[in-house]
C-alpha cells in the first residue's frame, strides 16, 4: 500500500509541475495574444478607419518609427498624427489587411496589403487617382501595453510604378 500511495504522490507532483509550466506558457501565450490585438487594433483603427483619437490609448508617449527606405525617424504622438492625416488625405479609402502575424517577447512582426486610391497631394506629386496595391512589413515593439516603437517596410517601388511616378520596365 505505502508503494501505490508514494506512486501516487510522484504522480500528483509531475503533475503539479506539469500545471505551473502549463501556466507559466499560457501566461506568455496571452501576454503575446495581447501584444498581437493591440497590433491589429492598431491598424484597424487608425490606419483603416482614420481614428487619430484613439493614438493616445495605442502608443507610448515617445513613440519612435523607422522608415527604413530612407533612414528617417519620427518621433513622438505628434509627428505620428501629421503622418496619418497626410496619408489618409493622399489615400481616403485606404486600407491594411493582415495576412501574417508573429509575437516574440515585446515584438510584433507583421506582413500585410495596403491598398488605397491617390486622391490627394502624394510624395509633392499632385493626385493621380490612380488605385495602388502594395505588401508591407511592420516590426512593433511593446512596451508596458502601448507601442512603443515600429520599423516599416513597405513596398516603395511597386508604390511609385503604380502611380506612375517611376517607369515600370526592367
Amino acid at each position: 500500500m505505502k508503494r501505490n500511495e508514494k506512486r501516487i504522490q510522484i504522480v500528483m507532483q509531475i503533475f503539479i509541475v506539469l500545471l505551473i509550466i502549463a501556466g507559466c506558457t499560457s501566461g506568455q501565450d496571452s501576454y503575446l495574444e495581447r501584444n498581437k490585438e493591440l497590433v491589429r487594433r492598431m491598424d484597424e483603427e487608425i490606419w483603416n478607419k482614420g481614428n487619430l483619437e484613439i493614438i493616445d490609448e495605442l502608443y507610448s508617449p515617445n513613440f519612435v518609427w523607422h522608415f527604413l527606405p530612407s533612414g528617417s525617424e519620427t518621433i513622438g504622438l505628434d509627428s505620428l498624427q501629421e503622418h496619418v492625416r497626410k496619408h489618409r488625405k493622399a489615400f481616403p479609402d485606404w486600407t491594411e489587411k493582415i495576412k501574417h502575424i508573429v509575437a516574440e517577447g515585446d515584438f510584433v512582426s507583421i506582413h500585410y496589403v495596403s491598398r488605397g486610391t491617390n486622391k490627394g497631394s502624394f510624395q509633392g506629386n499632385p493626385p493621380t487617382g490612380k488605385p495602388i496595391e502594395i505588401n508591407e512589413m511592420s516590426i512593433f515593439r511593446i512596451v508596458d501595453g502601448k507601442i512603443a516603437e515600429q520599423w516599416l517596410i513597405p513596398d516603395l517601388l511597386s508604390l511609385n510604378q503604380q502611380l506612375g511616378f517611376i517607369s515600370q520596365s526592367n
